[in-house]
Order: C-alpha cells, then structure tokens, then sequence
C-alpha cells in the first residue's frame, strides 16, 4: 500500500486517511469515566500523538504495537502540539507496506558514517585501544548492527542510523576538550576517544529496530551499560597480552557514562575523561533532542510547548527579531518540580569496580 501523507505535513485541522506504524498504544479512563485509546504514530518523517476517544476498546482489538494501520481521523491542535483524532483503525497485512515510509533515518548515509567511524578508529595512537577498537568494528554483525541502531528508543537521535551519529558527533569535540583541558588536566587523548565510541555499543543489542523500536528481552533485563562491557571484556581476552589497565579504563567509562546513580549509571564517573565523556554525552543527547523540538515547533512561534527532558519550555526565537513583531506567542506556564597526555592510568590498584554493588 502507498504511503502518501506523512507525519511532517500534517496540519491542523487536516483529514487524514493514511497509514502508520503504530509505536505505543494504551488505553486510559477519561474524566468522564469513559475508556479512550492513547496512541503513538511513526514514519519515517517523524511521530504523532494520536487518541481513539469514541469506540475505544472495540477500535483496539485489531491491532498491536509494532502493527502498520490504515487511519482515518483529523488533526487538531492541543497545548500547541499537533495530534490526531481517530474515528477508525484498520491493520494492513504483513507485506502490503514498505518499512522504509515507517522507521526514521539518520540524514546522513550509513555507508559515510562507517567510513568516518573508521578514520576516527585510525587516529588512535595507543597500540592496545587502537587493537581493541579494530577488533570491534571489523565483526561485520558488530559493523552492520552499528550502522543502523538508533541512539534511543525515543529520547534523542531516536532514528536509524542515530547511534554512529550520535558518537561521530562527541568524537568530533573529543580532540578539542583533551587539548584545551591538557592546560590544567593531563587527559588521555585516546581513552576518551575509545570511550566517546563504545560508551553506548550495547545498543546494539540493547534496542530492536526491525518495525519500531523497542527493547529486547536482553536490553530490558541487562540493559546495554553491561552489554558493553561484556563486548569488551570478550574482545579484548581475544587480544594476546591486552593491558588489564586499559580494559578497566574504557569499562569505567562504559560504567559511568550516565554520570548519577539516579540515572542508571553503577558508577559514577571517578576519572577526568570520564567526567567529560558523560557531561559531552549529556550535552550531545540534549542538543540532538533541541533540533527535534525545535523543527516540530509551530512556524511563527518563539517557544516551544513544554519539552519534558528539560522540564520547561524552550526558546527558540532571536531577541531582536521577536522584539519587531506586532504579536507574539506568550511563553507557556512552566511546569516545576521539588592527546593524549600522560601514561594511561593503571586502575589495577583499584580492584572490582563493584558493577552490581550499590556503592557509587
């Protein structure tokens, strides 16, 4: 079946009658006390919220998440955001769509990412990561895996293809950070690099892709923090005589990268390049998810609806020019709430890092 409208270009006040991979699907109780569908949409443009307020519980007996549908419904504006309406859902069969109009991509070709990910590995002076790195990306079910995972489920870089941009993006700011803190700090130019690489390489396990994305059996019960460091503690026992220090290091920066405890990192970060690598993983994370929010904006607004990673509206209009409009949208309410350097480091002496251990 032929896709013809796309998430992109659906307006308010639209009708719409097209297909859609379904992403969430719940049920909810409206306050009148009456069951309503609570849906997400994908293509390959973007995602739409979408709600089933009439005939819900009949509406959602035909279908599952992951499942193509045919919609029929319009599109309305609600707290600025557009979302869709829905009078019908009907499953396409298995074969009758291409996957292609459904999962988004990275706007950057996964062959020219691969290359650049190789010229990065290439530049990596050490004997021992650089073993280690060519290891990895030489397994050509590692190599293809990591063309195409995204970065996240929805979050940020939540596209085919948005794990390798997601870490060409760190690793083109890892050689300036390394040389402008060399000043004060003696950083390891090529333990950050291998970090800024591999910090989220169990996503490729982590994550499926196939008709949406989801998260594996494996990813739900491990998560890919430890699939990392399992991938590297299995390459690098195939590398005669690989240094136990460097392993220990680029594992800690696997381990902390998320930074808190809170945030589901087992440690947090006690190195100066992994103290970088989780602040330019946060950095990175939240100014992909800026783009996103800041495209989806209404044309002519300066503020974006409230964005729940920063918990707050974001600006995105020039002083200067929203100072010359004769209207302007008023900001919504906020929701509150209560070069290597130096010899790489020899962890040894620091034991088990305490992986399923609570101390942090």
């Amino acid at each position: 079946m032929k896709k013809e409208t796309f998430i992109k270009d659906i307006k308010e006040r639209d009708r719409v009658k097209d297909v859609f991979l379904v992403a969430r699907k719940d049920m909810g109780i409206s306050k009148a006390g009456k069951p309503y569908l609570n849906l997400r949409f994908m293509d390959s443009s973007g995602a739409i919220d979408a709600r089933a307020w009439d005939n819900a519980e009949a509406i959602a007996k035909g279908f599952e998440t992951g499942d193509i549908v045919k919609a029929r419904g319009y599109a309305l504006s609600y707290r600025g955001v557009i979302q869709l309406n829905i009078a019908a859902i009907e499953k396409i069969p298995d074969g009758e769509s291409s996957p292609a109009d459904f999962l988004p991509s990275s706007r950057l070709k996964p062959e020219d990412m691969i290359k650049d990910l190789d010229r990065v590995v290439d530049s990596v002076t050490d004997p021992s990561v650089k073993a280690l790195l060519e290891s990895i990306f030489r397994d050509p079910d590692i190599r293809r895996r990591f063309q195409l995972a995204p970065a996240a489920k929805a979050m940020h870089h939540a596209f085919i293809g948005g794990l390798i941009e997601h870490v060409l993006s760190i690793c083109s700011v890892v050689d300036f950070v390394a040389q402008h803190y060399r000043k004060d700090l003696e950083i390891n130019r090529d333990i950050l690099l291998a970090g800024a690489i591999l910090h989220d390489i169990g996503k490729i396990y982590e994550l499926s892709y196939s008709s949406s994305f989801d998260y594996t059996d494996e990813g739900k019960l491990i998560g890919h923090i430890t699939m990392g460091v399992e991938l590297v503690n299995k390459k690098a026992a195939e590398i005669p005589d690989f240094p136990d220090h460097i392993r220990m290091a680029i594992n800690h920066l696997i381990l902390s990268h998320h930074r808190l405890l809170e945030y589901g990192s087992p440690k947090r970060p006690k190195m100066a390049e992994a103290i970088l690598l989780a602040f330019l993983d946060d950095m990175d994370a939240k100014m992909a998810a800026l783009r996103v929010m800041t495209e989806d904006c209404e044309e002519g607004a300066n503020w974006t609806p409230y964005q729940r990673m920063f918990e707050r509206p974001i600006y995105t209009g020039l002083l200067g020019e929203a100072e010359d409009k004769e209207t302007q949208r008023p900001e919504p309410q906020e929701q509150t709430k209560e070069e290597k350097a130096k010899p790489i480091p020899d962890l040894s002496a620091l034991g088990d890092l305490g992986l399923f251990k609570g101390e942090g």
